[in-house]
């Protein structure tokens, strides 16, 4: 009886790694793209734990929703489609107003001294408040393209947008970012 769940599981995993480009095995996706996804989340969500059970959600959607991955895109751009999805389903769970998505930054180990955390802090507290003054959307390409490592291409698809829009949201989000930088001094 057992061997009929190994056969299954073993068709499964056969379906899903035909439709994978380059990718042998889950465990291989999983191994390329976690760090991502993860770093993805953290910037998003401001629990770091909320965060990577969003980040084990996605994957375990990835493997159910095997069937649904046709080849269309590649393989980051479906998984980063699935984690987008998750994180605007974790907002709306919560509830939270629109300028709350950039609250929180992964939180770094070791030891610094006092002086390098408060810089730090300050630091990461003035790229929050200069992200928050970001429309949505910009919010949205930004995490893509430096959390998530997207190129352009697969941003667009991410958000479904073409790339020209995803180029011209990108660049004044950054110029944006640079007349706050400014003002700020």
């Amino acid at each position: 009886m057992s061997t009929g769940f190994l056969e299954v599981e073993s068709k499964v995993q056969a379906l899903f790694l035909n439709k994978m480009e380059k990718i042998d095995s889950f465990a291989d996706l999983y191994d390329t793209y976690f760090d991502r996804v993860n770093r993805y989340l953290r910037y998003r969500v401001p629990s770091v734990w909320d965060a990577d059970d969003l980040t084990a959600s996605v994957f375990i959607k990835a493997l159910e929703n095997y069937h649904l991955f046709r080849g269309e895109a590649p393989v980051a751009v479906w998984l980063f489609r699935i984690a987008h999805n998750a994180f605007v389903d974790y907002v709306r769970r919560l509830n939270w107003s629109a300028r709350a998505d950039c609250r929180a930054m992964a939180g770094g180990e070791g030891g610094p001294l006092p002086e390098e955390e408060l810089l730090r802090s300050e630091e990461l507290d003035r790229l929050r408040r200069m992200l928050d003054m970001l429309a949505p959307e910009q919010r949205d390409v930004v995490a893509l393209r430096y959390a998530g490592e997207l190129r352009f291409g697969q941003i667009a698809r991410v958000l479904n947008k073409t790339e020209s829009a995803v180029r011209m949201i990108h660049h004044r989000a950054l110029k944006a970012l640079r007349a706050g930088m400014k003002d700020e001094g």
